[in-house]
């Protein structure tokens, strides 16, 4: 039987992006209007008038005005100021399918259950979130995302699922170490695994998205591209555990580096650099924590069967 909380609150980040947060917001209401829930926006400092344009369209939801643009790192905010002991986390470049929330509702009475996403659509109907699978191979996590027909686990979600509000905030949210963007979901989720807690993807709930409509508005493919890979390596120095790994990663990482230069790809050797830097000065805080209920060779044979 289908466990309904008593309330549910649906997180929306906007920059500069009131037309895609309306078509959002709409999107919503039409699609759980049998559902107890609120609606919260973050407003990242926007200079498009969104924070008023929004409150004239929408006077029942919540707005939370920053005062700069924290990019992904805003969602802590938001969950902080939700009523819901469940939390729908969102970009505001999506929009719904009919019934979309019914089947994450499913498995949430599973205590041990951190986050539950949907599966993500193009607006064309093109798959393009699923389950993500990681692998640890010659000194690096590799991860894909696949289409599955089944409830299956994933390394992370992004935000497009519920995320039990209680563990989310005991993990302290999305680190700022990622800021601007890229790999918050993936070191959240993977600090949930480590706890011993589920993150899984269900299928059945769809929802549709405008891939990077907000990010390619604002910055250079280049930069972004770069900015993906300093924070893969961030996450590898911040939350491995294991000697073995950690050595196997220090011995193939010149490999990794030449090879990326040989195949055209040198935004991974500048943002190997600019992570560094941030190693150097000490702004990694690598996870000191010696008590964790599932070590990174544990976590990574339970994707073994999906990759």
């Amino acid at each position: 039987m289908t466990q309904i909380p008593t309330l549910i609150s649906f997180v929306i980040l906007n920059y500069n992006g009131k037309e895609l947060t309306e078509r959002c917001i709409d999107s919503l209401n039409h699609c759980i209007s049998g559902y107890n829930y609120e609606i919260i926006v973050i407003d990242n400092g926007s200079s498009d008038g969104s924070v008023g344009y929004l409150k004239n369209k929408f006077p029942t939801v919540r707005i939370i005005e920053e005062d700069f643009n924290k990019f992904i790192v805003a969602y802590n905010d938001g969950v902080k100021e939700a009523k819901g002991e469940w939390v729908f986390l969102l970009n505001n470049d999506m929009v719904f399918k009919e019934n979309f929330l019914t089947p994450l509702l499913d498995h949430i009475s599973d205590k041990d259950l951190f986050a539950v996403g949907s599966k993500m659509l193009s607006f064309e109907g093109k798959f393009e979130k699923g389950a993500n699978i990681p692998k640890f191979r010659f000194g690096y996590l590799w991860l894909k995302t696949k289409e599955v027909d089944k409830l299956t686990p994933s390394i992370y979600i992004g935000t497009h699922g519920l995320f039990r509000k209680e563990m989310f905030l005991e993990l302290r949210g999305f680190d700022e170490i990622y800021s601007p963007f890229y790999s918050e979901d993936l070191d959240l989720c993977y600090r949930a695994w480590e706890k011993g807690w589920k993150v899984i993807v269900e299928p059945r709930s769809v929802i549709y998205h405008k891939h990077m409509a907000t990010i390619n508005k604002f910055f250079d493919r280049n930069y972004i591209l770069k900015i993906n890979a300093r924070n893969h390596f961030i996450f590898l120095w911040k939350n491995l555990t294991s000697k073995r790994l950690i050595t196997e990663h220090i011995l193939f990482l010149p490999l990794l580096l030449i090879g990326a230069v040989l195949i055209s790809k040198p935004y991974y050797l500048s943002g190997f650099v600019d992570a560094l830097k941030l190693l150097l000065r000490g702004e990694i805080k690598q996870l000191m924590e010696k008590n964790l209920n599932l070590k990174d060779e544990e976590i990574f044979k339970l994707f073994r069967d999906y990759w």
